[in-house]
């Protein structure tokens, strides 16, 4: 074993805090605070975890849970099993072969936000230049159904993912839909909240003025939107 290695005791306040709280979904919750505690570093890299039995009697779970849990982890290359224990992968490891998707659940918003700023005005200008008649007529369906489901924040943030995936699909760049598809999750999660907050009326018009900048085939004008649309969710965001 690597000198790097670092044994931490059981009794280590991190597994002290941990709390299985749904017994019906244990592997789930273990995975998700393991996960965490790697990523925020509180679980150092190098840092070789307590053997099976031992751990599974501090947290009260079965060896069968524990290793689903694990099983997660090393698919994501958090961690590496070997004959002799099971510690964390650095941070370069995990972050160079780790899932988009995992690292964007832990990102904060912040992130988010300037993602979709890099990300989503040059989409919809690659979309300006593509989109078909039969692609507009689609994304005024998701706006219809958008306008039906104001009283329904979750919902609009299923729709309004919807309607920029859509545009992703519309450039015609299979990267970038694979990229955008995969922060889902975390999109409908902050959505949601600014549309709980009564962020819809603006909201609907900013998706029209970016369809009529598609109809219109002009990229410069759709950019412009889709620019004004994410300055009015970060202000709204902003000032609630």
């Amino acid at each position: 074993m690597s000198k790097n290695y670092v044994k931490i005791p059981v009794e280590s306040t991190l597994f002290d805090s941990i709390s299985i709280e749904n017994r019906k979904h244990i592997s789930e919750e273990l995975f998700e605070k393991l996960r965490d505690a790697i990523l925020s570093g509180e679980l150092p890299a190098g840092y070789v975890f307590p053997n099976e039995n031992e751990l599974c009697q501090k947290l009260n779970i079965g060896r069968g849970s524990l290793r689903e849990a694990y099983s997660r982890l090393e698919t994501l290359h958090m961690i590496t099993r070997s004959k002799t224990g099971t510690y964390v992968n650095s941070q370069e490891q995990i972050q160079n072969t780790m899932n988009f998707e995992a690292i964007a659940q832990r990102s904060e918003t912040q992130n988010l936000a300037e993602y979709r700023q890099v990300v989503e005005v040059g989409t919809v200008r690659l979309a300006a230049l593509k989109a078909s008649e039969k692609d507009i007529a689609a994304l005024d369906r998701i706006l219809g159904r958008m306008e039906e489901a104001v009283e329904d924040p979750a919902q609009m943030a299923q729709l309004d993912f919807d309607f920029h995936s859509a545009l992703v699909r519309i450039a015609h760049n299979e990267l970038l839909l694979i990229m955008f598809n995969t922060i889902r999750a975390i999109y409908e999660d902050y959505t949601e909240s600014v549309f709980a907050q009564g962020y819809c009326g603006q909201s609907l018009l900013d998706h029209r003025a970016i369809i009529d900048a598609l109809r219109a085939g002009d990229a410069e004008l759709a950019g412009a939107m889709m620019q004004r649309h994410l300055d009015h969710v970060e202000r709204f965001r902003d000032e609630n």
